[in-house]
C-alpha cells in the first residue's frame, strides 16, 4: 500500500479523526526500538492503553506522537528528525488539507520564537553594555583617586611614625650597648675562671701522672695501695639527671651490671624497674650463671613486656626455663644459638605461646624437620630464621616450610653448615618463601649453581647473598642472582672458580649494588673493579687477598661515582697495591672512615702520610706495611682515628709512637704486635697521652717489661682488652697492679709469658671473665699468621674447657659454691621490675 490518494474521503476523514497514523506510527517505532519477546503481547497490551487514553483523558489522543513508546533512556537529547513520514503513506499532505485546516508546524514555531528572542536579547545586551562600561569607568576613575589620596595619607602617618621610633631606636641600642658591656665582662670573668680551673685540675693531673712515673721509674712503689687512681667527688649525678636520660644511660648496661645498680640506692633501683629496660633481656653476657631458677625467675616478672630474648650459649637451661620462655606471648625476638637442650619436643613447647614471633636463631641446635613443621604452623609473622649448623634438618623439613601457613613472610635465611640439602630443598624453599631478600649459606661444600638456580628461578627480590668457604658456586650463579637487579650486598670467600665474567654482569645489571666482600678469590682482576666502576652506590669494598688487584683497577673504581660514597676499603694482602692507589683513594674517597692496607709491601711512609690528612678517617690497619716512625708521626696528624693497627711494623721505634701519641689523644684501640723494637719508653708515652685507650695489643714486644704493665695501670683506667702474648720479661707482680689500676678489664692475652705462673693466672680468672696463658716458650712461628691463629683458638677451647670444668665442680660442690657466690655476686633482678 504505497499511497491512499485513491482511497475514499470519508474513510480518509475516519482515518485522521481517531489518530490512526499516529497510533501506528508510535506502535512501529516502540517494536524497532524495544524489541519486545513477544511483539502481539506488547501490541495489544498498548491498544488497550491508547483505548484508556482516549476516554479518560481530556486531549485524548492529541498527545500521543511517534516516540511515545520509546524508553526515556532510549531517546537521543537532540532530536534529528521530526517530520511525521507516515503523512504521505496515508495522503495527509498539506495539498490535500482544507485552508482552514493549515496552520504551522511546531518546528516553524520554534524558528519563529528563536528569531524575536535573539533580535530582543541583541537589543536589551546593547543598552546593557553601554550602561556598563559608564558604571565601569567612574568606578576607575573613583579607585584612583582614593588611591592617591590613601598614599598621601599613608606617607604623612609613616613620616610621624618614622620620627618616633628613630628616637626610640636611638634610646634602645645605647641601653644595648651598655648592656652587652656589662654582659660581656662577666662571662670573660666566668670563662676565665672555668679555664683557669680546668688547666688547673689538668696540670694537678699531669702533675701527679709524672711524679706516678718517676717513682716507678726509682723503684719506689712496690704496693698495690701507691697506685695512681681517678679522683672525683663522690656524689650521685644520674640520680640528678631527667628520667629519660639516666634510663637511656642504664640501657648501655648489661643484665647482670643492672641487677648491680638496683642494689645501690632507691632512686637506682627505681629507674632499674623501668619497663623499657626489660624489654630486651641478654642472658648470653651471663651464660654460665644463667641456671633455670634465675631464668624462670627473670621471665616470670618480664614476661608482659618481654619482646627480645637472647639465651645464646646458656648451656644450663633445660626445659622449665624453655617451658618460662613459651609464657612470653609478646615475644618477637628469640635467640636460642648454641643451646644443647634445645630439640623439638622443647621448641613445641615454645612456638605454641610465642606465635608472634619476627626473629629466631636456633643455629647449632639439634632441631629436625618437626620443628620446621611447627614454624609452617604456628609462625605465620616469622622473617628472619636462622639454620646456621642445624645438621638434622632434611629437604623433607623445607617442604613443610614451603606447603605450611606460616614462613610465607620469610625475608632472611641462614643456611650455613647445612651441607645436607639439595636441590630438591632449595627448590621448595623458593617455592615457599618467594618473598626471600637476604640469603646466608657459608661453609657449605655441596653448594653448586643448580641449587641457586632453583631458587633464583621464583625468589626475585633476593638483595644480599653470602657464599664464604662455598668454593663450589661459579659465574652461572652470580649471574642468576644479578639478572633479577635487586642486588645489593655479594658476600664471597674462598672461590677460585668466581672469574671477572661474574662481575661485568653485576656491574651491568646491579648499578644498587652496595657491599662487594669478594676475598681470596685468586681468578678476580683488576677487570671486575673496572666492570664495578659505573655502579653508584658501592659503600663497602673489601677484596682481601685477591692478590691480581693493582693500582688500575683501584684507580677505576675510586674514579667512579662511587668513589665520593666509599666507607670502607679493605685491600689486605693485595701485594701489587702502592702508594699510587692511596693517593687516589686520598683524592676521591673523602667520606672513607675504615681503611685497611694490611701486607700491601708496597705502601710507604708517603701513603702514611696521605692517610694522615683524610678528614674522617677512624679506622686503619696497616699491619706488615713498610712503615716507619716518619710514616707514623705524619699519621698522627689525622685527629680523627680512634683505632690503628700497626703490628709488624718492624722499624717503628719509641720515637716514631711518642709522635702519634702526643697528637691523636682520643685513641680507643692501638695494636703494635711484634713491633720488636719498642720499649718501656712508647708505653709510657702513649699511657700518658692516650687516656681513653679500651683495646691494647702489645704482643710479641719482647722488650717490654713490668714497668710497661705500671704505666697502663696506673693511667689507662678504661682498659677492656690488652694482648702481652710473648713479653718475657714481664713478671707476676705487674699482674697485681693491672687488677688494681684496670678494674674494667674484661680480656687478657698472656701466651708464653713464662714469667707469668699458674697462680697469677687462675686469680687474674676469678677478676675477669676471659684469659688465656700459657707459660710454654715462644714458638718460632709466633706471630699474627695461620698457626699463631691455631694456637690462639686450641688456647680459648682450652680456657673455656677449664672454665666449664670449674663450673661443674661448683655446681658439685656446696661449700665451694658459696665461695664463688662471696667473691662474684650473681645478678640480682629488681623485685618490682
Amino acid at each position: 500500500m504505497a499511497s491512499l490518494k485513491d482511497v475514499d474521503p470519508d474513510l480518509r476523514d475516519y482515518l485522521r479523526q481517531h489518530k490512526i497514523p499516529e497510533v501506528y506510527e508510535a506502535l512501529l517505532t516502540g517494536l524497532v526500538v524495544t524489541n519486545p519477546a513477544d511483539p502481539y503481547e506488547y501490541i495489544m497490551k498498548n491498544i488497550r492503553e491508547f483505548i484508556v487514553m482516549r476516554q479518560e483523558t481530556v486531549h485524548g489522543l492529541e498527545a500521543l506522537t511517534w516516540d511515545s513508546l520509546i524508553p526515556e533512556e532510549y531517546k537521543p537529547r537532540t532530536r534529528q528528525h521530526t517530520a511525521v513520514y507516515l503523512n504521505s503513506l496515508f495522503s495527509f499532505d498539506e495539498a490535500y488539507l482544507m485552508p482552514w485546516e493549515w496552520r504551522p508546524s511546531p518546528e516553524q514555531y520554534q524558528i519563529a520564537y528563536q528569531h524575536y528572542n535573539k533580535k530582543l536579547v541583541d537589543v536589551t545586551f546593547g543598552a546593557w553594555t553601554s550602561y556598563y562600561q559608564y558604571k565601569l569607568h567612574k568606578r576607575a576613575e573613583m579607585i584612583r583617586k582614593m588611591k592617591l589620596a590613601a598614599e598621601h595619607y599613608d606617607r604623612r602617618k609613616q613620616k610621624v611614625h618614622f620620627i618616633y621610633w628613630l628616637k626610640w631606636v636611638r634610646f634602645t641600642r645605647s641601653r644595648l650597648e651598655r648592656a652587652h658591656d656589662i654582659i660581656k665582662g662577666v662571662c670573660e670573668v666566668s670563662l676565665s675562671r672555668l679555664v683557669f680551673e680546668a688547666w688547673h685540675n689538668v696540670m694537678l693531673d699531669a702533675k701527679r701522672t709524672r711524679e706516678y712515673f718517676e717513682r716507678l721509674e726509682r723503684g719506689e712503689l712496690e704496693g698495690e695501695d701507691d697506685l695512681l687512681s681517678p679522683r672525683g667527688e663522690a656524689r650521685d649525678d644520674v640520680s640528678l639527671l631527667p628520667r629519660k636520660v639516666a634510663i637511656k644511660i642504664f640501657g648501655f648496661l648489661d643484665l647482670a651490671d643492672r641487677g648491680h645498680c638496683a642494689q645501690v640506692c632507691r632512686s637506682w633501683k627505681m629507674m632499674v624497674s623501668t619497663p623499657y629496660l626489660w624489654s630486651k633481656v641478654d642472658l648470653s653476657a651471663i651464660k654460665m650463671k644463667a641456671t633455670n631458677k634465675l631464668s624462670c625467675k627473670l621471665l616470670h616478672k618480664c614476661r608482659p613486656y618481654l619482646l627480645h630474648l637472647n639465651l645464646r650459649a646458656c648451656v644450663l637451661l633445660t626445659k622449665p626455663a624453655y617451658l618460662a620462655v613459651g609464657q612470653c606471648r609478646n615475644l618477637q625476638d628469640l635467640n636460642l644459638s648454641e643451646c644443647s637442650g634445645i630439640n623439638d619436643d622443647v621448641m613445641r613447647d615454645i612456638l605454641e605461646g610465642c606465635s608472634i614471633l619476627l626473629y629466631l636463631n636456633l643455629s647449632f641446635t639439634n632441631i629436625s624437620d618437626a620443628t620446621l613443621r611447627l614454624l609452617a604452623r604456628s609462625c605465620r609473622n616469622l622473617q628472619y630464621l636462622s639454620l646456621a649448623y642445624c645438621r638434622k634438618f632434611s629437604d623433607k623439613g623445607l617442604q613443610y616450610m614451603a606447603s605450611g601457613r606460616g614462613c610465607h613472610k620469610l625475608i632472611y635465611l641462614d643456611l650455613t653448615g647445612a651441607a645436607q640439602i639439595t636441590p630438591v630443598g632449595y627448590k621448595n624453599i623458593a617455592s615457599g618463601c618467594s618473598k626471600l631478600e637476604h640469603l646466608v649459606v657459608n661453609n657449605c661444600p655441596t653448594l653448586r649453581d643448580d641449587c641457586i638456580l632453583m631458587l633464583t628461578a621464583k625468589c626475585r627480590n633476593i638483595r644480599s647473598v653470602s657464599f664464604l668457604q662455598s668454593p663450589n658456586i661459579t659465574d652461572v650463579a652470580i649471574r642468576a642472582l644479578a639478572q633479577h637487579r635487586k642486588l645489593q650486598q655479594i658476600k664471597i670467600e674462598g672461590n677460585s672458580r668466581i672469574t671477572d665474567n661474574a662481575f661485568k654482569c653485576v656491574g651491568k645489571m646491579c648499578s644498587d649494588i652496595r657491599h662487594l666482600y669478594i676475598t681470596d678469590c685468586p681468578r678476580i682482576t683488576d677487570s671486575s673493579l673496572k666492570s664495578l666502576a659505573p655502579c653508584r652506590n658501592i659503600r663497602v669494598l673489601n677484596m682481601a687477598d685477591c692478590i691480581r688487584i693493582s693500582d688500575a683497577g683501584v684507580r677505576n673504581l675510586v674514579e667512579g661515582p662511587s668513589g665520593p660514597k666509599l666507607r670502607e676499603v679493605n685491600l689486605t694482602n693485595c701485594v701489587r697495591v702502592t702508594d699510587v692507589s692511596v693517593m687516589k683513594i686520598t683524592q676521591k674517597c673523602y667520606n672513607l672512615v675504615y681503611g685497611t692496607f694490611c701486607f700491601s709491601e708496597h705502601i710507604t711512609d708517603a701513603g702514611a702520610e696521605m692517610l694522615g690528612n683524610m678528614p674522617i678517617l677512624s679506622s686503619l690497619d696497616l699491619t706488615g706495611c713498610n712503615i716507619t716512625d716518619t710514616g707514623l708521626g705524619a699519621l698522627g696528624n689525622n685527629l680523627s682515628l680512634r683505632d690503628v693497627t700497626i703490628a709488624e711494623c718492624l722499624q717503628i721505634t719509641d720515637l716514631g709512637v711518642q709522635k702519634f701519641a702526643q697528637q691523636c689523644r682520643d685513641l680507643e684501640r692501638f695494636d703494635m704486635a711484634h713491633c720488636t723494637d719498642v720499649t718501656d719508653v712508647a708505653i709510657k708515652n702513649l699511657a700518658f697521652c692516650c687516656r681513653r685507650l679500651t683495646h691494647l695489643g702489645i704482643a710479641g714486644c719482647y722488650r717490654l717489661t713490668d714497668l710497661s704493665i705500671r704505666y697502663l695501670s696506673g693511667v689507662c683506667h678504661n682498659l677492656i682488652s690488652l694482648d702481652i702474648s710473648g713479653c718475657t720479661k714481664i713478671r707476676d707482680d705487674s699482674m697485681r697492679f693491672l687488677r688494681k689500676g684496670c678494674r674494667g678489664l674484661k680480656k687478657l692475652k698472656i701466651l708464653y709469658c713464662t714469667g707469668i705462673s699458674k697462680e697469677t693466672y687462675q686469680r687474674m680468672c676469678n677478676k675477669m671473665p676471659f684469659v688465656l696463658w700459657s707459660d710454654d716458650p715462644v714458638p718460632s712461628t709466633f706471630g699474627p699468621g695461620t698457626e699463631y691463629l691455631q694456637l690462639l683458638a686450641q688456647a680459648q677451647m682450652a680456657a673455656t674447657i677449664s672454665t666449664e670444668q670449674a663450673q661443674a665442680d661448683t655446681n658439685s660442690n656446696e661449700t665451694g659454691a658459696q665461695k664463688e657466690k662471696a667473691q662474684q655476686p650473681k645478678p640480682t633482678i629488681p623485685d618490682n621490675v
